[in-house]
């Protein structure tokens, strides 16, 4: 009940004509010790995973524009943090958006 579907609907009703699209972005997937629990520092792998089976049950529920890209971007191109990509790991995901067909 934490997450705000009702503010993102609230946003893409006000934006009105103007399209749309909302972006899971890519996180840090660790490797090594506790990576069976956890994708990284801030996400333990249960919690991830019930947001994203929320996020694209909610999508499909309303028909809204979404891209699921949460593992889009290999471990080596995220910086200092688990959110933080370095500039070939912001390519790579830019390429995804791109090769979604999504925006014209």
């Amino acid at each position: 009940n934490g997450l705000a579907f009702d503010l993102v609907s609230a946003g893409i009703r006000i934006a009105a004509e103007v399209p749309v699209i909302l972006v899971n972005e890519p996180i840090l997937i660790s490797e090594g010790e506790n990576s069976d629990i956890r994708y990284n520092y801030y996400y333990p792998r249960w919690v991830y995973d019930e947001y994203r089976e929320e996020f694209n049950a909610t999508c499909a529920a309303e028909k809204w524009t979404c891209l699921d890209l949460w593992d889009a971007v290999p471990q080596e191109r995220f910086t200092n943090t688990a959110i933080h990509r370095d500039a070939l790991g912001e390519r790579i995901f830019a390429q995804r958006i791109i090769d979604s067909g999504l925006i014209p």
